[in-house]
């Protein structure tokens, strides 16, 4: 299994692409959709009994431990292990109490798994009556979090099912004989999950540990000490998980490949669904119910969906490649947030993690498959196992120089995790970046100047942490600074590393040039600013023959409206340009249109096929000349953000010589420069 191959996003209702995070990705899939049954109602009626019998007991899970591999002191490998000991507490879950089949009182469980009523607080209350009444802790909650601190509260809502077809809740029921008011002591009530399919056939403590994970990133996101006063009800629409054990969601999607495991998310329905492994098997099988990474990766695009902008066209990627700079944020946003929540919580998520750990540090994401028994069959492998604190040049997985090539990560998934990482935590090494998490929410969001407004399309890494430091510049203390610029090569537009000194033919004279202008800057007609440098590459070859979206393209975004009297983009090269140069303008929700070849004949030339010089869905407007000299009227756009592509092309992309390089300024009709502002 590839990095990140097979954990999936799917990014509408009908897909048209299955994104995994990492690997390869399958086109054209589509859901199934047999008939299903309605999810039961909420238990939300709270029964007054004076007098009446208080309940006592709590709800509990187990989960399974892991076992962490060493070599000098460095962690070399995560394996899921034997269950735990202690159970953790089942917290905010929904109560249902019933009486000869019929419901007579509603609760929830509280922030430590006690039984309690509706309010989460006082006891929960069962009739005056003897009887023997059954109680169901369910995998469900619809909790208001206070809003104390926030200018408005949020709803912990969620519900863990086994399936689309059935919605069925994983629920822990037992007996409690209740001896009636004032009759003596009622014995309490103790509820667990278990975490061994030889005990319990459905591991239901499989699907609390899966509800754990949210419900713990929710905590988390809800205190005022990691979000300060920041508005976050945005978490309050409810996230629907499908987990079932033993079984892979592969196969909801038609054409999946049923044999290699996916979790994915479904950002249309906000729904997720992880991997429970491959028919029926759960020991060898890659599953992903005790995952936390993964878990948390896959709730980290829900967080990106409903509180910023998910923007992701999808698409197959992997860590050791540059890749379309918004399919980067996004998995490398879910990547950070799979590390960073298990490292922050990590007592409340897997308490045995700390001991096995070097100073007690959780740096990873880590995706695993089957597990040590604890009694000597060990079926475990460490499938994935990113060091979010090591440095770019030295990583296993997106291995940059951020000398060499500045900026390059924002096309690569697993630098930008990284820095996201090394920015908010503190580390034995690497780490402390100084900046606090309330500031990655304002940039992620939709107020104050965040990535996820209307007025901000086309997501990236390199707008995100301009946003940050546009929030508060004191945030990027120098130890940041030295992360991003010398760790990672997660340098922002406009640094001077990206300015290059170059002859232009037409002067003869040697001019400053912008070598990237950052993704998605918007273009303005105020200011002056340098030309710009293209430097075309081949095709990534850990990645096939994919067009390099870092060094083969120039992005900018612009509206119509905003460019006051424009009615033509040009693009004017220096005649010493060796590649031909083209300019698209991609719609708003677009598809990178690849151009890579597919054939190659004896002489080692692309098929005629490989140029696009059509309009579709994800092409507004092109030109594509013979020359590099290109104009595209914008007259009959619409109000909608566009961006506008400068692409260097070749037929024979796989020879592109390394030192290609294309001076070009871009100009309205009337020569007048167009310029990238601030993000």
């Amino acid at each position: 299994m590839n990095h990140l191959s097979f954990k999936f996003i799917i990014l509408s209702l009908l897909l048209t692409t299955l994104v995994g995070c990492g690997g390869q990705g399958i086109q054209d899939g589509t859901t199934s959709s047999p008939a299903t049954a309605s999810e039961v109602s909420f238990c939300s009626t709270s029964t007054s009994y004076s007098p009446g019998v208080a309940v006592s007991g709590t709800a509990k899970f187990l989960r399974r431990g892991a076992n962490i591999g060493t070599s000098s002191g460095i962690v070399t490998s995560v394996k899921i292990g034997a269950v735990i000991s202690t159970p953790l507490p089942i917290k905010y879950a929904e109560i249902r109490v019933l009486l000869n089949g019929a419901t007579v009182q509603c609760g929830t469980t509280n922030s430590i798994g006690e039984l309690r009523a509706l309010d989460g607080t006082t006891p929960l209350f069962l009739p005056n009556s003897a009887g023997s009444y059954t109680i169901e802790v369910n995998s469900r909650a619809n909790f208001i979090f206070p809003s104390t601190g926030k200018p408005a509260s949020a709803t912990l809502s969620v519900a863990v099912k086994e399936d689309t077809y059935s919605n069925t809740l994983y629920k822990l029921s037992g007996t409690y004989t209740s001896l009636g008011f004032g009759n003596g002591s009622n014995s309490p009530l103790n509820l667990v999950a278990q975490a061994n399919e030889n005990v319990s056939a459905k591991i239901e403590g499989g699907a609390f540990n899966i509800y754990n994970d949210w419900v713990t990133a929710f905590e988390y996101l809800t205190s005022t000490s990691n979000t300060a006063s920041l508005d976050v009800s945005c978490l309050s629409p409810r996230l629907d998980i499908f987990w079932k054990k033993g079984f892979n969601p592969a196969a909801y999607i038609s054409g999946a490949d049923i044999n290699s495991a996916i979790s994915f998310y479904l950002r249309d329905n906000n729904e997720l669904y992880l991997s429970g492994g491959i028919s029926d098997n759960v020991t060898t099988a890659d599953t992903d119910q005790w995952d936390d990474s993964v878990i948390l990766h896959e709730m980290g695009h829900h967080i990106e969906n409903m509180c910023g902008r998910m923007d992701s066209p999808g698409g197959s990627h992997n860590a050791n490649a540059r890749i379309d700079p918004r399919l980067a944020w996004s998995e490398g946003w879910g990547d950070f947030m799979g590390g960073h929540m298990v490292r922050n919580n990590t007592a409340k998520i897997n308490p045995n993690l700390v001991s096995s750990l070097p100073n007690g540090e959780w740096l990873f994401y880590s995706d695993t498959s089957g597990y040590y028994d604890g009694s000597g069959t060990d079926n475990s492998a460490s499938l994935i196992l990113i060091r979010l604190s090591s440095l770019g040049a030295s990583s296993a997985h997106d291995p940059v120089d951020a000398s060499s090539y500045p900026g390059e990560s924002h096309t690569r998934e697993a630098s930008i995790a990284r820095g996201l990482f090394k920015g908010v935590n503190t580390c034995a090494t690497n780490c402390g970046g100084g900046v606090g998490f309330d500031k990655y929410w304002t940039a992620l969001g939709t107020t104050s100047g965040g990535m996820g407004l209307a007025t901000s399309p086309f997501s990236s890494s390199a707008k995100f942490f301009a946003k940050v430091y546009t929030a508060n510049s004191s945030a990027f203390s120098a130890s940041m600074t030295t992360i991003m610029t010398n760790d990672e090569a997660l340098q922002m537009a406009g640094s001077t590393s990206f300015t290059v000194m170059v002859t232009v033919s037409s002067t003869g004279l040697s001019s400053a040039t912008n070598a990237w202008p950052g993704y998605a800057r918007k273009l303005t007609t105020a200011g002056s600013c340098t030309q710009n440098l293209l430097q075309p590459r081949a095709p990534n070859a850990t990645y096939g023959r994919r067009n390099d979206q870092r060094y083969s393209n120039h992005f900018f975004t612009f509206r119509k409206a905003d460019l006051s009297g424009v009615t033509q983009i040009r693009l004017v090269p220096d005649s010493s340009c060796s590649v031909d140069l083209d300019l698209l303008i991609l719609n708003p929700t677009y598809d990178y249109p690849e151009e890579y070849c597919t054939h190659y004949d004896s002489f080692n030339r692309c098929d005629a096929n490989s140029k696009y010089t059509t309009l579709d869905s994800d092409i507004a407007l092109l030109s594509r000349g013979s020359t590099n000299s290109e104009a595209i009227t914008i007259t009959g756009l619409t109000s909608s953000y566009y961006l506008l592509n400068v692409r260097g092309f070749s037929a024979t992309p796989q020879t592109i010589p390394s030192n290609s390089a294309c001076v070009y300024k871009l100009t309205d009709q009337t020569g007048r420069t167009l310029c990238p502002s601030s993000y």
